[in-house]
């Protein structure tokens, strides 16, 4: 998703887009409901406002939130995995062979990141 797009859905969800900038990725910072986040960067940079209790929970969701998504990402790097695993079974020919064992490697990296 571009920058805009994602700009423009945390805008449309009632966030309010503030003057500064995440430290990590350089995206601009939002506020909803008492909380500033990056929705760029997993890892946002959160600022609690206002009422602890609320923040705790909306805190909660949003780490809840990044999990599921860090979840859904691992679900898809292992199914194409096993699908090139699958491929590369049923393979003759030593460019492609070369092309799966280099994509499953690329793969497994980016799992290591997640």
């Amino acid at each position: 998703m571009d920058e805009i797009s994602m700009a423009s859905k945390e805008l449309a969800k009632g966030a309010k887009m503030l003057g500064k900038h995440c430290s990590s990725c350089g995206f601009p910072m939002f506020e909803k409901d008492g909380l500033e986040y990056c929705p760029n960067c997993s890892t946002s940079e959160i600022e609690i406002k206002g009422d602890s209790k609320e923040s705790e929970k909306q805190l909660k969701k949003i780490n809840e939130n990044n999990i599921s998504k860090n979840d859904d990402k691992l679900r898809i790097i292992n199914r194409k995995i096993e699908y090139l695993f699958s491929k590369l079974d049923s393979e003759e020919e030593i460019g492609r062979i070369h092309e799966i064992t280099s994509s499953i490697k690329t793969l497994i990296k980016i799992k290591k990141y997640l």
